[in-house]
């Protein structure tokens, strides 16, 4: 199996990937088709894991990623692990060129309720949660349309976080290119996080008043480029908090003892654990139910959302607390429901509503609710949603249509959708 750790440029060095094809874990991937291909025959029919899908969405997801770095590599946009293929594949396909390309990758990041599910990645690193308010704030402020403030406190988040995140003690803008070597991860394309870093590190010392689209964080922290307050800017902040997230994991993953060679037990249990989640990703499809509809009792977010919600009226922040994302829980421990308490004590819930439940994307759903909160006018209910994430028993967002649960990621009371009323 390959196992190797090289430096060489094919194989993620200082010059990155030349392909996607060419990461570690794809060209594994490929030789465990092959060799599963050889054994698929000895087992019932309904055992067998569709290895020629798999396939074709290996092949799919490789050439998405090496059409993204060619249209928008150029303008300094990284693929990173959290983006959706499916709508990378159709912008890529437009063939409307660069421009239009760039204005619907924004568009990715500019849907409020796509961001905040994309934001679970930051509960994975302990040198990133401990940053998690600031990142929520950024993206509260990206959503206003404070692109100053948003891009501002995602350049610190970065910064700090990369100068604690290894024992040599240097922020993102005192790293070279070469630092940023990815290992086996799609960041790690030549066109990825070390090619786009070149804007990041470099020097702009003249005062300027133009119009900037690239991030250029030496020139916006100095002071001396004075019109960067835009969304392309601040997106390319997101893009980029993004892709150095993964370039963390990818030198942990480096940095972690390759497993020993599979045996074809594991390999098997491996592809069809793969097929299974794939084939639930394509049975998947988005619905709204209403509390009117026939089956509303039956939806679990609306129930989840009911326990919350009753939980809170009670002020019982133990049982709100046990709601909560796994990796965010394991972060605070025992501390959790204190957590939660500071976060709503002020908030004195009195009465509410389940309305309705829009699944809008496969591990995730918002359930629409109306809140009676004390000091507000009786005939003036808060209308709003709280977002709901499907996790596995390892705190892994997957498919509702498999095992798991329910589960709050952005559970604070003031990261309900807008209109917040939570002052």
């Amino acid at each position: 199996m390959e196992s190797e750790r090289t430096d060489t440029a094919s194989s993620g060095g200082p010059a990155g990937y030349a392909s996607a094809q060419d990461l570690p874990s794809v060209r594994q991937l490929r030789q465990q088709l092959g060799q599963a291909r050889v054994l698929r025959f000895l087992l019932p029919r309904d055992q067998r894991p569709n290895l020629a899908a798999i396939e074709r969405q290996l092949q799919r997801l490789c050439d998405t990623v090496d059409d993204f770095y060619r249209v928008l590599g150029p303008k300094n946009w990284i693929f990173h692990e959290n983006l959706p293929v499916d709508d990378v594949e159709e912008l890529l396909a437009s063939g409307d060129g660069p421009e239009a390309a760039e204005e619907a990758f924004i568009a990715l990041y500019t849907d409020y309720d796509a961001l905040a599910l994309r934001l679970h990645v930051i509960n994975k690193l302990p040198a990133l949660r401990k940053r998690r308010h600031l990142i929520l704030k950024a993206h509260e402020d990206y959503a206003a349309g404070r692109y100053y403030s948003c891009i501002h406190l995602l350049l610190s988040v970065m910064d700090g976080f990369v100068n604690e995140f290894e024992t040599v003690r240097r922020g993102l803008h005192a790293r070279q290119a070469e630092d940023l070597h990815a290992w086996d991860s799609v960041v790690g394309h030549h066109m990825g996080l070390a090619n786009a870093h070149k804007t990041f590190t470099k020097g702009k010392s003249a005062t300027n008043e133009e119009p900037v689209y690239e991030l250029y964080r030496n020139g916006i922290v100095h002071g001396s480029l004075l019109n960067y307050d835009n969304v392309v800017v601040a997106t390319k902040a997101w893009n980029r908090l993004f892709a150095v997230v993964d370039w963390a994991n990818a030198t942990i993953k480096e940095k972690t003892p390759p497993p020993p060679r599979p045996t074809w037990k594991q390999l098997w249990r491996s592809l069809s654990e793969l097929s299974r989640h794939q084939q639930a990703n394509d049975a998947w499809n988005p619905r709204r139910v209403s509390k009117d509809d026939a089956g509303f009792a039956q939806e679990a977010p609306a129930s989840a959302t009911g326990q919350f919600l009753t939980a809170w009226t009670q002020r019982n922040y133990g049982r709100m607390a046990q709601w909560i994302s796994q990796p965010l829980q394991g972060t605070h421990g025992a501390a959790m429901p204190r957590e939660v308490r500071m976060q709503y004590a002020d908030h004195v819930l009195t009465d509410f509503a389940v309305l309705a439940v829009d699944h809008v994307a496969p591990a995730s759903c918002l359930v629409e609710i109306e809140l009676r909160l004390a000091g507000k006018p009786e005939d003036e209910p808060l209308r709003t949603a709280i977002r709901w994430l499907y996790e596995d028993d390892d705190g892994e967002p997957v498919s509702s249509l498999l095992p798991g649960q329910w589960r709050l990621n952005c559970w604070e009371p003031y990261r309900f959708v807008p209109p917040l009323g939570f002052g």
